[in-house]
């Protein structure tokens, strides 16, 4: 397949996740995605934003956005306002590639369906770490120990809150450790199931919030000292559910008890076992030093895939994102089993949670 046209792109939003994890791995693309436009509506941020594209124009508001010459929008504006300001793209014919969570459930998928259909674009999710190579290998490996029985999914920082102020604003579905680490396991969990959702069936979920803390080192050293326990977003999530045959135990925090940070993936089938163990991500912080996936098969020794630690990997897993997005953007609107699967789970953990 020859590659498609250069893409124009805009970014709405342009914190962290932009500066970090897509300005590194636009350049990693080599000029196949263009950076035209970025909207930034707080008057603070501009010039780095500005610094940050500087062949790009700099607006501050949505409708600037929508009338720039542009094919496609990457959605990073708060959490909260990811439904509004993608159905607004969608209906006016830009493709999306949306920061997790793109949704919190049916409802809102519906919304964007009929605004993906009516503009005939493209909406894909920006969960870049089903994009790493590493991950990529854990999925192949689960794909080949025969029916899934269990899935434990577990992502822990042990002093990771977000330094960002709306990350830390009661938004329910938006913000707290579940939509930020959790949206990223909940994808993987389906990626590993084939999108699978018969047989749904929530065990319990269960939410904690926490008291003083402060925001992790990683985020460009930014001081926020409290999140109130009182009024605060959940800082520690754990779930278990069935799904397709399979138990699915999924478990994140920002806070762990436990010094260092760790990504534990395993895949329990009939045929064997694939664990992925290390980290995601750019905390330093390391639980374990490797970054390791085993794949246990019967009657077959262990076969061991080491990956390089590091932030390296993550910034792999945007430039594929990214590759794929290009192709999604040039195909327009289709059907994606990833968001149905997001959307159903999500209805499902908020009911349980009630």
């Amino acid at each position: 397949m020859s590659p498609p046209a250069p893409l124009r792109m805009g970014f709405c939003g342009a914190g962290w996740v932009v500066r970090n994890c897509y300005r590194p791995a636009l350049e990693a693309l080599g000029g196949r995605i263009v950076v035209a436009v970025v909207l930034e509506p707080a008057p603070a941020a501009r010039a780095t934003a500005q610094d940050l594209f500087p062949e790009a124009m700099v607006v501050s508001t949505r409708e600037d956005l929508l009338a720039a010459p542009v094919e496609a929008i990457v959605v990073a504006s708060p959490n909260p306002c990811h439904v509004d300001d993608t159905e607004a793209f969608l209906s006016a014919g830009l493709a999306c590639l949306v920061e997790k969570p793109v949704l919190r459930g049916t409802a809102e998928r519906a919304r964007l369906t009929a605004a993906g259909r009516r503009g005939g674009a493209a909406l894909a999710a920006g969960v870049a770490c089903r994009h790493r190579p590493d991950v990529r290998r854990w999925l192949e490996g689960a794909a080949t120990i025969g029916p899934l029985r269990r899935l434990d999914l577990t992502w822990h920082r042990h002093r990771g809150v977000p330094a960002t102020a709306w990350h830390l604003a009661d938004s329910p579905g938006w913000t707290g450790v579940f939509a930020d680490l959790g949206s990223h396991l909940v994808d993987l969990a389906g990626a590993a199931l084939g999108w699978r959702t018969d047989g749904l069936d929530i065990r319990f979920a269960r939410q904690s919030r926490t008291g003083h803390t402060a925001p992790a080192a990683w985020y460009d050293g930014t001081a926020l000292e409290v999140m109130p326990s009182a009024t605060g977003v959940a800082a520690r999530f754990e779930a278990e559910l069935r799904v397709a045959d399979c138990v699915v135990h999924l478990s994140v925090r920002w806070l762990d008890d436990t010094p260092g940070d760790v990504v534990r993936l395993d895949a329990i089938g009939d045929d064997g076992a694939c664990r992925l163990h290390g980290l995601f991500g750019f905390s330093t912080e390391r639980r374990t030093p490797h970054q390791r996936v085993t794949l246990r098969r019967r009657g077959k020794g262990p076969e061991i895939d080491d990956f390089t630690p590091g932030p390296a990997l993550h910034v792999e897993g945007f430039v594929a994102m990214l590759d794929v997005f290009h192709y999604r953007a040039a195909a327009g609107w289709r059907e994606e089993p990833d968001l149905a699967f997001a959307a159903r789970l999500g209805d499902a953990i908020e009911t349980a949670l009630r």
